[in-house]
């Protein structure tokens, strides 16, 4: 990508981009990595966020561009009421801007802090567990849940923000470069939950239990009008080792929690912010249920031999490419199909070869879809079969792979239609037509 150069926007500036002209009417808010605009195009207002690339390492930009790039292409595609919608998307100057809708309501960081009517707190809640489950459903984790990324329209519907950009990334950004950001990534620290601090953990179990972490001690900050289960933030950056510790160990403040709060949410923050993730709620249908509402779950597809089966790539580095299941073991007369890294110098090592070029966290032998002739179902299988250091057997991948959050084992787990299948940083939908 181009050097991005330093912008001055002030009231009056125009933005062109390949769509229209906005004219910027003020600036809503600034952060270390952009700044956000209210924008005036053919009589409709939006939010305009601008990343301020020129702050970056040149090493980072690409990277960063394109998970600011996701960002916009989910929002574009996602048809959610708790979701912020993306309109457009360019470039000025060499730094990249999304047009989005504009909340006007504030965040829920306006809430901390606040007594709120009960029916209030159980909207909002409920709001923001839906757009999580959302998310969820088309492989997405939004891996930043805090009261600054829950955004209120002019209807105070909540809707949740900023959830293309990968907390990780974030973490990796400031570790390079401080340059003013260390407060906006660190501050995910008191939400996180602590295998996403560890990297030797964080992609063996990043899934929608990351959500539930964050949702939890969110909720708990709001309940008890501005407290933390672990400790303040000050407490977070005055000794990290300390305060995740105390994660793991489940040292919360409970006695606080129960001042406040009713035991239908002691019960569900209590299972929220466990600290192994299969303690924890599975999925936020589940959180949904113990709040006393009613998720829409999708019964099994029904398939039959002339059923066919794709993998489509919904978060990771080729969004939107497709792999036709049915097709390529027609093609290859096979019953068994590899999933792994692709290697650009060894390109068939493996049947579907999956992109990876700013992680590594997918194995060259990660894992294999067996097709049940019988139930007409294809099932995934952590691993494959094959010889490794002179003996031949079954050997499991380096990170795991996860089908709906959960592990899948060198048994195998059965697939169905909007199954999502996490293998590194990389999720896949199951198609079934």
């Amino acid at each position: 990508m181009s050097s991005p150069t330093v912008v001055n926007i002030h009231s009056g500036s125009h933005i062109t981009s390949k769509n229209t002209t906005y004219q910027v009417e003020k600036e809503l808010g600034e952060g270390g990595f952009g700044n956000v605009y209210l924008v005036n195009t053919q009589g409709t207002k939006y939010a305009l966020k601008l990343t301020k690339m020129w702050t970056f390492m040149p090493n980072e930009r690409l990277e960063y561009a394109k998970r600011f790039k996701q960002e916009y292409e989910y929002g574009s595609k996602l048809n959610s009421p708790f979701l912020v919608r993306s309109y457009d998307y360019d470039l000025l100057d060499g730094n990249p801007y999304i047009v989005m809708d504009l909340c006007s309501g504030g965040s829920l960081r306006d809430w901390v802090g606040e007594q709120k009517p009960y029916e209030e707190l159980m909207r909002v809640a409920h709001g923001v567990v839906t757009g999580l489950a959302h998310l969820h459903t088309e492989g997405i984790v939004h891996r930043d849940i805090k009261p600054e990324n829950v955004l209120f329209d002019s209807a105070t519907t909540p809707k949740l923000a900023d959830f293309g950009i990968s907390a990780s990334i974030r973490k990796r950004h400031t570790m390079a470069n401080f340059m003013g950001h260390a407060k906006e990534v660190f501050a995910t620290g008191t939400y996180s939950p602590p295998e996403q601090i560890d990297p030797k953990k964080a992609m063996k179990v990043m899934g929608p239990t990351n959500d539930v972490y964050a949702f939890g001690a969110m909720m708990y900050e709001i309940l008890t009008l501005g407290e933390l289960p672990f400790g303040s933030f000050e407490d977070f950056m005055n000794d990290m080792a300390a305060y995740e510790k105390k994660k793991k160990e489940e040292n919360w403040d409970r006695a606080t929690l129960r001042k406040h709060a009713n035991a239908q949410w002691e019960k569900v923050i209590e299972k929220c912010i466990r600290a192994e993730p299969e303690d924890r709620y599975q999925s936020m249908d589940d959180i949904l249920t113990d709040l006393g509402y009613t998720p829409q779950r999708a019964g099994q597809f029904q398939v039959t031999a002339q059923s066919k089966w794709s993998l489509r790539v919904q978060n990771g580095e080729e969004i939107g490419r497709t792999y036709f299941l049915t097709n390529l073991a027609r093609f290859k007369n096979k019953k068994h199909l590899t999933i792994g890294w692709f290697n650009e110098d060894d390109p068939f090592t493996n049947d579907v070869g999956i992109t990876e070029e700013f992680t590594q966290y997918i194995s060259n032998y990660h894992a294999t879809l067996s097709f049940d002739e019988q139930s007409f179902r294809w099932m995934i299988r952590d691993g494959q079969q094959r010889e490794k250091d002179g003996v031949y057997g079954w050997y499991p991948s380096t990170n795991g792979v996860l089908v709906n959050g959960k592990k899948v084992s060198p048994q195998g787990m059965p697939l169905d239609a909007n199954d999502i299948v996490s293998i590194g940083d990389t999720t896949l939908k199951v198609i079934i037509e």
